[in-house]
């Protein structure tokens, strides 16, 4: 452990165990039913699968014959398939077929593979990491489904550039909304950037919670029945937003889930909710609303990109480099305070005064809207193979409008021919142009 400053509380708080909690993964409406998935938590590889039930299982991402990616492999009759040498496993990680194996003879014990519990929930496959009889339900940070028909749920899931402690600092900052987020839908606005009130709970290691308010800032009539918003942050992978109204049917909140892939990289899954949700918000598709959420993270990408870099390189305490506000930052010191005294036995972090460096660099993340975004959502995905097929099918039509204008000879005749092809390659510019927004 690298440390900057003695923690005055390592003799008297119990390190967070990260590896027996549950982790979420990904939505289940964004994995692929037909190929695995692969994917880390803090540079270990693993994947996930869909077994001949229908269920999604989690295994090690590594083949023990010669370390092949499970995940580059097929799904064939319920397991996994090495696409190397052809070494099949069950949702338990029993190796159940060799094909160069002799007939009859058992096939060798360190032929299975580790499996990891799974479960649903909140529309989430979680996966545990750590010892499988530990493995409780109960523990899950959320409930089950609020049982509303009302209630409308929007959800989004996005890569990043950036270890998952900046993540949490960035959406538990509640200050940088109507600055960073000015005039954007489902941002904020600059004028609304006031002082902050924080009303903070007890700091345990199972997190923390805080109401907030803005001071001097006036509200509009439509937002009169809003009482106050709390926030949360459930250890070590969620920040619940909840507004409190005067109606008490009146529901709304905003789940933020994080995956820590490793150093520099890590998963949001977004969960937006509400049962009082106009008809406009009700029908709105579902990759309109990843449009803004994506605007929104690119924003902030590359301000948190650069304030990671230059953290990392900074030899002292956070203390001694930032300049915090108790109107503004409140939240975002107490989650780095949070670290320091119970984020030690993690594999790296950087708390408000100590630090613990990873063991080696993390690959370079992807980047991009289509690497971050659309290659692991099911909906925008979607969106961009009908996209490719307009854009085929518009070919044809161009080129078919093309031909019957150089059969036509000329003259009228040539007219609707022509006014086809036009229309055809303002279709095909249209599309290129929406294209680039996925």
């Amino acid at each position: 452990m690298t440390s900057t400053e003695t923690n005055p509380n390592a003799t008297q708080d119990t390190p967070f165990d990260w590896r027996n909690c549950w982790y979420p993964v990904a939505f289940l409406q964004d994995l692929p039913r037909d190929t695995p998935t692969g994917f880390t938590i803090y540079d270990e590889p693993l994947m996930l699968y869909f077994d001949g039930a229908g269920q999604p299982v989690c295994l090690e991402d590594r083949c023990p014959h010669r370390a092949a990616r499970l995940s580059d492999g097929h799904v064939r009759g319920g397991r996994i398939e090495c696409m190397y040498h052809g070494w099949q496993f069950d949702g338990e990680g029993t190796c159940h077929h060799i094909p160069q194996w002799v007939e009859g003879t058992p096939l060798p014990i360190k032929s299975c593979v580790r499996s990891y519990p799974v479960i649903q929930r909140r529309d989430i496959v979680w996966i545990w990491a750590g010892d499988p009889d530990k493995a409780d339900p109960d523990l899950l940070p959320c409930d089950a489904d609020i049982a509303d028909p009302d209630l409308h749920v929007v959800t989004f899931q996005m890569d990043l550039p950036y270890d998952q402690s900046y993540l949490i600092e960035n959406v538990i900052d509640v200050a940088h909304i109507h600055i960073a987020h000015d005039g954007v839908r489902g941002g904020g606005m600059r004028e609304a950037a006031k002082p902050l009130k924080f009303e903070m709970s007890d700091v345990t290691e199972k997190g923390f919670s805080s109401r907030f308010r803005s001071l001097g800032l006036e509200r509009d009539r439509d937002s009169a029945d809003l009482q106050g918003a709390l926030v949360e942050f459930v250890a070590p992978n969620l920040i619940r937003y909840a507004s409190e109204y005067s109606q008490s049917d009146l529901v709304a909140g905003l789940e933020l889930y994080s995956l820590p892939l490793g150093k520099d990289r890590c998963r949001l899954l977004y969960r937006k909710f509400s049962n009082f949700n106009g008809w406009r918000e009700r029908i709105k598709p579902r990759w309109m609303e990843h449009q803004v959420q994506c605007m929104i993270l690119e924003q902030d990408m590359s301000v948190v990109v650069g304030q990671a870099e230059a953290t990392e390189k900074f030899d002292g305490p956070l203390k001694s480099m930032w300049l915090p506000l108790a109107t503004s930052d409140r939240l975002v010191v107490e989650y780095r305070k949070w670290l320091d005294r119970f984020g030690t036995a993690l594999p790296f972090y950087r708390g408000f005064t100590t630090r613990k460096d990873a063991a080696a660099p993390g690959r370079p993340p992807p980047m991009g809207r289509s690497r971050q975004h659309t290659a692991i959502c099911s909906t925008c995905s979607r969106v961009v193979r009908r996209i490719e097929q307009a854009r085929i099918a518009l070919r044809v039509w161009v080129a078919a409008c093309a031909g019957l204008g150089v059969l036509a000879g000329g003259g009228s005749a040539a007219v609707a021919p022509v006014i086809g092809a036009a229309l055809g390659l303002g279709g095909l510019a249209a599309l290129k142009r929406f294209r680039k927004r996925f």
